[in-house]
């Protein structure tokens, strides 16, 4: 597929739907994730859903207020199914392909964001345990999926 901005998502497992927003780095080289708990983002300096390469879309497990828009992302199974709209029309249906949680001192940057083959589509939210010190999580998850059809 073409390259066309993602604008919306369904993961129909955990019902977790919404708009995308597109994010890209902070100052110190970090990744940027919404400032609403409740919004999920796409890191639009990689590759958009259904192009070839890896597409990321990010966002919160929580926060102070509730549930975030990924609360229930480490549900998620292999085989289940992860819906994304575009805005050229078409939408792109990724087939789950694992789950794993990494520590955040051991994020695979590479593996995340880099090239695996492909069309994929990794979406990331914290997990693990919070630590209270640094009021974050330790861990991320990361649900990793390769693009099944397009319609």
């Amino acid at each position: 597929m073409s390259r066309s901005t993602p604008v919306s998502f369904n993961i129909a497992s955990i019902k977790a739907q919404g708009s995308l927003i597109s994010v890209g780095l902070n100052a110190d080289g970090s990744v940027q994730v919404p400032a609403d708990y409740q919004q999920a983002g796409w890191y639009q300096q990689g590759r958009a859903p259904g192009e070839q390469g890896s597409a990321v879309i990010l966002g919160h497990v929580d926060s102070y207020k509730g549930m975030g828009v990924f609360f229930y992302l480490k549900k998620v199974k292999p085989g289940d199914m992860i819906d994304v709209t575009r805005a050229d029309g078409k939408t792109a249906h990724f087939k789950v392909t694992d789950v794993r949680m990494y520590l955040k001192s051991q994020f695979p940057d590479q593996l995340v964001f880099g090239a695996r083959g492909g069309a994929t589509l990794q979406v990331v939210t914290c997990g693990g345990q919070f630590d209270q010190a640094t009021k974050s999580y330790e861990s991320n998850v990361v649900v990793f999926s390769s693009l099944d059809s397009v319609t």
